[in-house]
């Protein structure tokens, strides 16, 4: 009989100290807890891949403007790019017996720039040229000129270009038998471009529309 109340009384204090052990670590976590709850309520909410890409788009994801012109679209109207080709109408005669280097010309757009579907430069609008070389023929050396473009004007306003060139160089015409040497005209070997003639010139840099 004493051997069983000394076995229960061993039970019970064993007991009594898993309460106390469990007590105390119940007591830990909540503290634990408490300290950790104001730290993770300061921390910033995170968005959803969807909310993130309806809070910050993307340039291109924008709709396109009423104009019919997309938001990409807005980049290559910028400039023309280089290697376009200019189709000029001149307004006045040029020639190697008359101009000189550094004399300018007039003319016009004859066709519309057009890059990507897009008119970027309309016919008619005025163009500015400019004599690199000439010289005058002489009794036995043919006259030679050389042009260039070097300026469009756009919206009222001139903008510098830089183009190829275009070279032409006169050659000797064949006398009448019936004519002599001495009565020939003068400058039958220079070079002589008419108004209205067609010239066609390239861009070496990219021409730029906006500034």
């Amino acid at each position: 009989m004493a051997s069983a109340v000394r076995l229960a009384a061993g039970a019970d204090g064993r007991q009594d100290q898993v309460m106390k052990r469990t007590g105390r670590s119940v007591w830990v976590f909540v503290g634990l807890a408490l300290m950790l709850f104001p730290a993770c309520s300061r921390q910033p909410g995170l968005l959803s891949a969807k909310e993130n890409a309806r809070s910050n788009p993307l340039p291109f994801d924008n709709p396109p403007h009423r104009a019919g012109i997309s938001p990409t679209q807005a980049f290559a109207s910028i400039s023309i790019p280089a290697g376009t080709r200019i189709v000029i109408r001149l307004q006045s005669s040029v020639s190697s017996a008359e101009s000189r280097s550094g004399d300018q010309f007039q003319a016009v757009l004859e066709e519309p720039i057009v890059v990507q579907g897009q008119t970027l430069a309309p016919s008619g609008i005025a163009i500015t040229g400019r004599v690199v070389e000439a010289k005058a023929s002489e009794p036995r050396e043919p006259g030679y000129l050389r042009l260039t473009l070097s300026a469009v004007v756009m919206d009222g306003k001139a903008i510098e270009v830089h183009t190829s060139s275009v070279f032409s160089k006169g050659g000797p015409r064949e006398r009448p038998r019936s004519t002599p040497s001495a009565e020939l005209p003068a400058g039958t070997n220079d070079v002589q471009f008419s108004t209205g003639r067609r010239l066609t010139f390239r861009l070496l840099q990219p021409l730029p529309l906006q500034g």
